[in-house]
């Protein structure tokens, strides 16, 4: 028998990578108490973040000084925000966007107007921003835009959206994602059976009654709550970085009025709870992310939304998945 026979064969096979996929974020890390800074850079971070993550810890810790300093002077700024009429040239592009069905049914649960906004002042809930996102914004809106321009990019509720994939999992189960995180369920409704819907009764009977649910987008509109004099930014957090980053100062935005707190302002903002957001001193503002000692640039893993509708079990799961 050969040498060769006698010796047993390892085979070794070569590591299978895993979250090779990343997006750079800017982290406004400074405004984060340090549970939330650890948890994350260990969720979200690729390996290289998550092995600087004591590095992280000790730089969070040396800006706290400079973050108090800032609370502790700027007690009253973001109630000093400006707030102008938007330019008469644009009322009927306005009246357009205000008239729009989309626009209506979005935000029919509180008294909406239009302001130009100062972008600094804005309270921002949002702690993370998508560079290549901003990027893109960027590049669509283009150096020195119109006040017309400004509306279109920031006001209409009509988009062009990435394309959402859909699969049927199972009998009644179906799943849709997409690259946009803004994908989501849109409530179910009953609705009478026209002749149209009985090619799709495949179980057979004789249906009398459909209730069909809508899974998509919400109305792209920029808007904040206005509840005094301080606004809350709601929606569109990527446009308006994308507008300072251009150095644009002022923004056409929806105002949310807020007259009962209890009722008409959300649980939370991005994950900040209410009860923070209403009662902070001096709350994070969009101006912070510009201030290099209170960011940090993370790459995080790439991630899409997916929609799952269970129809057989009434349920629907909205989950963030890699990609």
């Amino acid at each position: 028998m050969s040498d060769l026979a006698d010796k047993s064969v390892t085979m070794v096979s070569a590591p299978v990578p895993v979250g090779t996929h990343f997006n750079e974020q800017r982290y406004l890390y400074a405004f984060a108490p340090q549970f939330e800074v650890q948890k994350y850079i260990r969720t979200q971070g690729i390996a290289d973040e998550v092995s600087r993550l004591p590095e992280i810890i000790d730089a969070w810790r040396a800006i706290q000084l400079q973050v108090q300093l800032v609370q502790t002077n700027e007690p009253s700024v973001a109630d000093s925000i400006k707030v102008e009429r938007v330019p008469s040239d644009v009322s009927s592009q306005l009246a357009a966007i205000a008239t729009d069905d989309l626009f209506r049914s979005s935000f029919a649960s509180h008294q909406t107007d239009f302001g130009l906004v100062e972008i600094d002042k804005l309270i921002a809930a949002q702690r993370t921003v998508n560079l290549e996102y901003v990027e893109r914004l960027a590049r669509d809106l283009g150096t020195n835009p119109s006040i017309a321009q400004l509306v279109d990019f920031c006001l209409s509720p009509r988009k062009t959206l990435e394309p959402i994939q859909h699969l049927e999992l199972a009998d009644g189960v179906h799943a849709f994602s997409s690259p946009n995180t803004d994908l989501r369920y849109l409530g179910g409704f009953r609705k009478d059976v026209s002749s149209d819907d009985l090619k799709y009764a495949v179980a057979g009977g004789l249906p009398a009654a459909a209730v069909i649910g809508f899974v998509g987008y919400g109305a792209s509109s920029i808007n904040a709550f206005q509840v005094g004099s301080r606004l809350f930014l709601n929606n569109g957090f990527h446009r308006v970085f994308a507008m300072r980053s251009l150095g644009i100062k002022m923004a056409p935005i929806a105002l949310l009025q807020v007259k009962n707190l209890q009722l008409e302002f959300p649980p939370a903002i991005a994950g900040v709870p209410r009860e923070y957001l209403l009662s902070a001193t001096r709350p994070a503002l969009v101006k912070d992310f510009f201030k290099p000692d209170f960011t940090m640039t993370v790459k995080t893993k790439a991630r899409v939304k997916v929609v799952v509708v269970n129809l057989s079990q009434g349920t629907v799961g909205q989950h963030d998945v890699p990609s």
